[in-house]
């Protein structure tokens, strides 16, 4: 499939420019396909912003919606002014030019800060895809919208606004040193221009029909069962809805990849899905790995244990000691390696990827720990 290839390339671009946000990058793809929301949750300057921005960029013919929401936000802001010709005629109808109903993705900062003034006509607008001008429904064409925040919602009143976003993430700072420096090099490329590839709406409307081809084989929703009830006994419970939702977008993870079913590496996936808190995630994951990829699993914890390794390295390294506490370090990620090497062994390339990435990472970390070594 032709759109399906430019969709895969339209990734790659976004990885290039986008560092350190691969798993972003493949969710707001797929919500994209799918037609589910995504938050980004994280401090300001990870780049949040500007993905949503790039992506819309990337889709001939796409209205692009931006805006910083406070307590203090009107209605005014996100849908329009009120039409002074209309009040002469006894209506009562927003001008929409510019602002939410005619966007294609919404790009909506702080949306937390949402206040009961713009609540419910927001939540119509991105669950039901209706704005109600002058008393009429009237149909948006919102593909997607994302929304960021630094904080969870606090208070009941915002929870059925954190429900509509059915895929979660935390987004922090740029961790490794090498990708940060190319970050910040005035000569390099990274975190400049936008992608080549540019999509149609028509090509993303053929995308999202042939989802209906993808198949969800009887044991992996046989698993989602299992997995659905081993959620509720740790009291970590969604809804049936999110739950439809959540296997409708797993079938864009297997387009995305390239895929024509649904298969136990995609229920990975699923804790983006289905946590409230971050620190929900981790027992989320252990909760999955038996029934998808248990390497992926042990991929993030070598990687976590690898990181622990660098950052006390790294902290640590203006010490007297610092030679010896490089050797140290070194000696730690070697062992890693040697383990993640092991788990490689004789496994297909469909079962490693994440593992070949958390080798590649760890490598890099001992790279620059034994180039601080005064041999």
């Amino acid at each position: 499939m032709k759109a399906a290839e430019k969709l895969r390339k339209l990734r790659k671009e976004l990885n290039d420019i986008v560092v350190e946000r691969e798993t972003q990058i493949d969710a707001m793809l797929a919500a994209l396909i799918a037609g589910v929301h995504i938050l980004l949750l994280g401090p300001p300057g990870t780049a949040k912003s500007m993905l949503a921005n790039l992506l819309c960029a990337s889709i001939e013919g796409t209205n692009f919606f931006q805006w910083l929401l406070s307590k203090f936000s009107t209605p005014e802001e996100l849908f329009g002014p009120i039409s002074m010709s209309g009040l002469k005629k006894d209506q009562y109808t927003r001008v929409t030019t510019g602002k939410m109903p005619e966007a294609h993705i919404s790009f909506l900062d702080e949306i937390f800060k949402a206040n009961s003034a713009i609540l419910n006509s927001l939540l119509t607008l991105i669950n039901e895809r209706k704005f109600h001008n002058n008393g009429k429904p009237v149909d948006v064409p919102l593909l997607m919208c994302v929304g960021a925040s630094n904080e969870l919602p606090q208070g009941e009143e915002l929870g059925a606004l954190y429900d509509r976003f059915l895929l979660r993430f935390w987004t922090d700072y740029i961790e490794n040193d090498d990708v940060f420096i190319d970050l910040v090099d005035p000569n390099g490329n990274v975190g400049k221009g936008k992608p080549e590839t540019a999509m149609t709406l028509d090509e993303i409307e053929e995308l999202r029909k042939a989802l209906s081809t993808i198949k969800v084989p009887r044991d992996i929703l046989e698993n989602i069962r299992e997995i659905n009830r081993d959620l509720k006994n740790s009291g970590i419970v969604a809804s049936d809805r999110r739950w439809k939702a959540a296997v409708h977008t797993l079938r864009a993870f297997a387009l995305l990849d390239g895929r024509n079913e649904v298969t136990g590496e995609d229920l990975e996936r699923l804790a983006d899905m289905m946590w409230d808190r971050p620190e929900n995630k981790r027992k989320i994951l252990e909760i999955l790995a038996p029934y998808g990829n248990p390497l992926n699993l042990k991929a993030s914890e070598y990687l976590d244990a690898a990181q622990e390794i660098f950052n006390n390295w790294n902290k640590d390294k203006a010490d007297d000691s610092d030679d010896a506490k490089a050797l140290q370090a070194n000696g730690m990620l070697k062992e890693i390696l040697k383990k993640i090497d092991a788990d490689l062994d004789g496994r297909p390339d469909s079962m490693t990827r994440k593992l070949r990435q958390t080798r590649e990472a760890v490598a890099k970390m001992r790279e620059q720990v034994v180039s601080s070594i005064d041999l």
